[in-house]
């Protein structure tokens, strides 16, 4: 009895393994995709597909995909019935070496009950045996399922999630948005006239297009945790979770900068392209539907506006993100476009600050200007535009996509941190004063050599952004009163009058 119930307890595991893989293929298919009327025809047009050549959303590739399932399927099927057909025989196997065992008379011979043992330990081992190769070849076709569901969800000519993902993930952050009242942005991209592009320069062209323009969406959205896919044809999204609009916009802004400056060339020719895009946050939507449908309409006015813009979208109606300005002194956020630059940036340090009481999401801030050159104040310099403009593009290319500079007055920059502590920002002040402290800056007359002093300061509780740039401030004089070029952190209200320094004393040789 012993062995049939080992052998029971085995047939238990093998067909636990079977149903484990049918079911996994079974749920291999994804939900059935939503597909809904989001916006009436004047609003929503129909975007045709670039006439590529067969790409991985092809017909063509998913019968290759829907094949190759099959093939897995028709293993696995085969696999289980070979493995019935081991267990049976070794099933009757045992029953024949249990009825010699029961007929056995002369219970003395020991020779002949050494024979029936060694027939059950032979079957015993041949089932094993069998059990073993079953189980590889198991594994071996469960890892095939799971490379097929990876490929079924992305897009294999970018790289990109697809639209199964985005179904998924815009579902997924409509719910968690409903339960419990987390904020959600959503940006639909859309490749200006790419038809025309795809006929001028040809298909590969086209795919070579869609390639770097992924590429450049994802690099722009991975430092705020967004999720970057290709919606279909020449569109993609990005679905920006715990992220409000203001944030958004910022994002968007910054994708549609970085496609009209992506540097094309294919075959030796430089090409160019531009992108419309589209912004809507979770709000009281009824439904994912209605969230998609206001990113598509806010996508349409951008279009229609001129393309190469972004527009955002209210809940009841569309206005555009003002373009990012060429010159970097001179860029403000679109609701403070009236006002100076100063009170653009403490705006944006509210909002942050509003999210740090809101969620302690930590929040730091630099304040940096440049010191005297050849002894003589900056504003003074006859190249002093030119040298805060060199100053600002060094924080620019060390500050992350995330943060946020700008000029707030002459000879006065200004950076916001979000999610750094005050050493984490004065580590960035310090390698932004010894990146400028390298430069050779040729100016009108000759080469001069720059220094910055830097005041860093972290959110506290009951900040607001003036009490916050007070303290900054406070630690940027600090610096300038001992010489320049250093950087020194307040970091509580204690170190107002003798905050730390940051930048390491010079040691002289002796």
């Amino acid at each position: 009895m012993s062995e049939f119930t080992l052998l029971h307890l085995l047939l238990c595991l093998i067909f636990f393994k079977i149903g484990y893989v049918a079911a996994t293929w079974l749920r291999y298919p994804a939900a059935k995709q939503k597909q809904a009327t989001l916006v009436n025809d004047q609003e929503r047009k129909v975007v045709p597909l670039p006439e590529s050549p067969v790409t991985p959303d092809s017909t063509a590739v998913k019968a290759v995909a829907a094949e190759d399932l099959s093939d897995v399927v028709d293993e696995v099927r085969d696999l289980a019935k070979g493995m019935r057909t081991d267990v049976q025989a070794h099933s009757q196997s045992v029953e024949q070496i249990n009825h010699d065992l029961v007929s056995m008379t002369n219970m003395s011979d020991p020779d002949a009950v050494t024979r029936v043992i060694s027939r059950l330990m032979e079957a015993n081992r041949h089932l094993d045996s069998r059990l073993n190769v079953a189980e590889a070849r198991l594994q071996e076709q469960s890892q095939l399922l799971r490379s097929h569901r990876v490929e079924a969800r992305t897009d294999a000519l970018t790289g990109l999630p697809n639209r199964r993902v985005f179904d998924e993930e815009i579902s997924r952050l409509f719910s968690e948005n409903r339960d419990s009242k987390r904020p959600a942005s959503l940006i639909m991209i859309d490749i200006d006239h790419f038809k025309t592009f795809n006929d001028r320069n040809g298909h590969q062209a086209g795919d070579y297009c869609l390639q770097k323009v992924g590429e450049v969406i994802r690099s722009a959205v991975k430092g705020v945790g967004g999720i970057a896919m290709r919606y279909g044809g020449e569109e993609f999204a990005v679905l920006l979770p715990a992220t409000e609009l203001f944030d958004a916009k910022l994002t968007a802004r910054r994708i549609n900068s970085h496609i009209e400056r992506l540097p094309l060339e294919f075959e030796g020719r430089p090409l160019k392209v531009t992108a419309s895009l589209g912004i809507a946050e979770i709000v009281r939507d009824s439904e994912p539907a209605e969230w998609l449908g206001r990113a598509d309409r806010a996508l349409y006015a951008s279009k229609r506006r001129g393309r190469n813009r972004a527009c955002w979208h209210d809940g009841k109606t569309c206005h555009e993100v003002a373009h990012r300005k060429s010159d970097p002194a001179a860029e403000t956020s679109e609701e403070s476009s009236a006002l100076g630059r100063r009170d653009a940036f403490m705006l944006d340090v509210n909002r942050r600050l509003a999210l740090f009481h809101r969620k302690r999401q930590p929040l730091a801030m630099i304040l940096a200007s440049v010191d005297s050159v050849d002894g003589q104040p900056l504003e003074t310099h006859h190249d002093s535009k030119k040298i805060q403009s060199a100053v600002l593009q060094v924080f620019q290319a060390i500050l992350r996509d995330m943060d946020h500079i700008c000029q707030m007055g002459d000879n006065q920059f200004g950076a916001m941190l979000p999610s750094a502590t005050g050493e984490e920002a004065s580590t960035v002040a310090e390698r932004a004063r010894q990146a400028i402290g390298r430069l050779e800056l040729q100016t009108t007359t000759d080469t001069i050599k720059l220094t910055i002093s830097c005041g860093v300061s972290q959110a506290l509780e009951g900040d607001d952004a003036k009490h916050m740039v007070a303290r900054c401030e406070a630690g940027l004089k600090h610096a300038q009163d001992k010489g320049g070029n250093s950087v020194y952190l307040v970091r509580n209200e204690c170190d107002w009058e003798a905050p730390r320094r940051m930048t390491r004393e010079a040691v002289i040789a002796s």
